[in-house]
């Protein structure tokens, strides 16, 4: 699969136009709260003035997953090992849904996750192919201080400190040539002063031809020498830094370049859009190219972690030619979700019973041995639903770096209890999906033209809303992970906010059956609403709600002019 790596974007525009169902909502809802109060109707001019703000909040499967950690193997000496995991559920999002659901999820483990990529011996020689064209010199959306281009650099000199003295190095520039800044060369070697200056002298400026680049530097391996008993020890690949404006023929060939290289001579690729998002045509052939994967860096802080804490797992596959089947009669895997590889973007899914992934990588880790990346989630689909045995086996094959070719087979079964999983990780993949699918489809009804068939599933969506916020912080707390608060749930918040959807449903206690989540849930009932960690100690008049801490009412106070709760207008009491 590669390093999917996208994280969601968040931009806050003007005001949304007349003709969204948005604002159709907004102003029907306006007219008839000043016919309640006995005053003349609005004119469109005062509509205009506070209609809701045009939100784009640019999230995908693959940046939910991407955004967080994953249960991984405890420890492994292999070199690839599957982890599966099920679960039961019955989606709390759909109004009187009583279908069970079974759920599989997989993630690929290795010992070269975490720490145990500082025990990789295989050396490295790397070919960064800077993309220095007149758009380079624009700044990251929202960010105000260097370029692109200069950021980039920045980068460079980060890289640097990264590799050992036995890796090898070139740098090619291209905007409409490429040209070699630096050939390849043993670490050990190189001038790095000289280096630094040389990179640091570098503008952005011109036109864009990517394929040019990719020619320049393939043609740098080609001319170094090569020493053919040492091969199976070293990985090349290609490492683009570019925003990808260029044109549709020169994006198709330069992605068959990239796909010859790897298929013939066995140079790999890694495609970073700086910036803006990589198109999908892009994002699913380098996918689909064995070693070689992708990755969306949208601001200086998450390129800077590429190039540093991310680098070393990034330019290191562990697997090829991966395929899980599935052994039994009974089920079949529908949706997938986690990697363009997996998804199916047919509105019927038709049952398949293997799923095939080209690379994987070595994935970070944190503290408590969860990895970030390679999370695949599938839908299963049960065909005989009157049987009563729910064993079915895994079939795990895949091919070493040395083309050797190792399985694995595990028994599973799904429990015939609602809300049984398997582990943690497969309950936060579960919450992202549902998440997901009704963050994307609100928003894009929001913006659509105002028919009466959107104006109609608007607003079932905004009835829904409560519910998805609800659901969220239930499950929030009984993962306990902060992550989901900072990437996910503040968005829920600031959405609601900005579109005058009450929330006064969304602190109810939820029922549980688990001791330790009731527990958890109960002692919740003096906390912060946004937050949900500091005790709540501001009261809001005229409401008299007391559901935020000091900090959330210090940070919130310009833009908090409804209560969270019931959504009446509101003064801080401290």
């Amino acid at each position: 699969m590669g390093h999917t790596q996208q994280t969601a974007c968040k931009s806050i525009g003007s005001r949304i136009t007349r003709r969204t169902a948005a604002y159709q909502a907004y102003a029907e809802q306006r007219q008839a709260q000043a016919q309640e109060q006995g005053r003349e109707e609005l004119t469109e001019e005062e509509l205009a003035a506070a209609a809701p703000v045009d939100v784009i909040y640019d999230v995908s499967y693959e940046s939910s997953f991407y955004a967080h950690y994953f249960t991984a193997q405890a420890t492994t000496t292999d070199m690839l090992v599957p982890l599966f995991g099920v679960a039961t559920t019955i989606n709390p999002l759909e109004n009187g849904n009583q279908n069970v659901e079974h759920w599989l999820s997989v993630n690929l483990n290795s010992r070269f996750d975490g720490p145990g990529i500082r025990s990789n011996n295989i050396r490295l020689e790397l070919v960064i192919t800077l993309d220095v064209s007149g758009s380079m010199s624009d700044r990251f959306e929202g960010e105000p201080g260097k370029t692109k281009v200069q950021i980039a650099q920045q980068s460079l000199l980060t890289l640097l400190k990264q590799l050992s003295p036995d890796d090898a190095l070139g740098i090619v520039l291209f905007n409409s040539t490429a040209t070699v800044l630096h050939p390849i060369e043993k670490v050990s070697s190189i001038n790095k002063e000289q280096l630094k200056e040389d990179i640091l002298k570098l503008r952005a400026g011109g036109g864009t031809n990517i394929t040019e680049a990719v020619k320049c530097a393939t043609d740098l391996y080609h001319t170094r020498e090569k020493n053919k008993d040492d091969n199976h020890n070293i990985s090349r690949r290609i490492f683009f830094l570019t925003d990808m404006e260029v044109s549709r023929e020169d994006g198709h060939e330069f992605l068959k370049h990239i796909k010859d290289n790897a298929e013939n001579e066995r140079i790999w690729s890694t495609v970073v859009g700086v910036g803006l998002d990589l198109g999908t045509e892009v994002i699913q052939s380098v996918s689909k190219t064995i070693g070689c994967n992708y990755c969306n860096v949208r601001n200086a802080r998450t390129f800077d972690q590429l190039m540093n804490t991310q680098f070393h797992y990034t330019v290191t596959p562990v697997g090829f030619n991966i395929e899980f089947l599935l052994m039994g009669e009974r089920y079949r895997i529908g949706q997938g979700y986690g990697s363009p590889e997996v998804y199916k973007f047919e509105d019927q899914i038709t049952p398949r019973q293997s799923i095939k992934l080209v690379s994987e990588f070595a994935l970070p880790m944190n503290n408590q041995n969860e990895v970030r990346g390679g999370y695949l989630l599938f839908q299963m689909i049960d065909l005989k639903k009157d049987q009563n045995d729910q064993l079915f086996r895994m079939h795990t094959s895949w091919d070493t770096l040395e083309g050797i070719t190792q399985t694995n087979e595990q028994d599973l079964q799904f429990s015939k209890q609602i809300d049984s999983f398997t582990h943690s990780g497969i309950r936060k993949a579960i919450l992202l999906v549902r998440y997901t699918k009704f963050i994307k489809r609100y928003l894009k009804v929001r913006q659509a033209s105002a028919t009466p068939d959107i104006m109609d599933e608007y607003q079932t969506m905004r009835r829904q809303f409560p519910r998805l916020v609800e659901y969220f912080q239930q499950e929030m707390l009984v993962l306990n992970d902060q992550s989901l608060y900072e990437e996910e749930y503040r968005h829920l918040l600031d959405i609601a906010q900005r579109d005058d959807i009450p929330l006064n449903q969304y602190l109810r206690q939820p029922q549980t059956t688990n001791t330790a989540t009731s527990t958890m849930v109960t002692t919740t009932g003096d906390r912060c609403c946004i937050c949900l960690t500091n005790k709540s100690s501001v009261i809001l008049f005229s409401c008299g709600h007391k559901c935020l801490c000091n900090d959330c009412a210090d940070q919130q106070q310009e833009q908090l002019t409804r209560c969270p709760l019931c959504r009446q207008d509101v003064m801080l009491n401290q």
